[in-house]
């Protein structure tokens, strides 16, 4: 049989204590790699980051923490204020304002006129129901906005 490859030798090492790696921890299993995952990617392991994750380093893109996001109240919380005397009657009508968009989460069980910026087409739906109405601050007629 003919071989074709021999295995290094290590006879440059032999009787020595460390095989030329510092020290003899060092040279078992994972050696001194410079940390494990990313450690080193800023210094020694630089040119990997910089070749094949383009973009790691730096600020990417802008996130405003200040949203601008109307108030909103269900249906619920208007049927609890009712039930609770905070809304005004009047001829057997409750009159409640709103300065924001109501939604229709929960049922309105008293006939109501809502005043609010904005509705959802649930809310518009479950009011009328009621025999209701819901009517729009600005002055144009309540539509289901989004």
């Amino acid at each position: 049989m003919v071989r074709t490859h021999r295995p290094r030798s290590k006879s440059k090492f032999l009787g020595k204590r460390h095989h030329g790696r510092g020290n003899k921890k060092k040279g078992r299993g994972s050696g001194t790699r410079g940390g494990v995952g990313r450690g080193g990617m800023l210094k020694h392991r630089k040119t990997y980051t910089l070749k094949y994750e383009k973009g790691y380093y730096g600020v990417h893109g802008f996130v405003n923490k200040v949203r601008n996001r109307p108030d909103v109240i269900n249906l619920t919380h208007i049927s609890r204020k009712i039930a609770s005397g905070e809304v005004s009657k009047k001829d057997n009508v409750y009159y409640f304002r709103f300065d924001g968009k109501v939604l229709g989460g929960g049922q309105l069980y008293y006939p109501t006129v809502v005043e609010a910026r904005s509705f959802s087409k649930k809310a518009v739906d479950k009011i009328e129901q009621v025999g209701g109405e819901a009517r729009s601050i600005s002055g144009a007629p309540a539509t289901a906005q989004k």
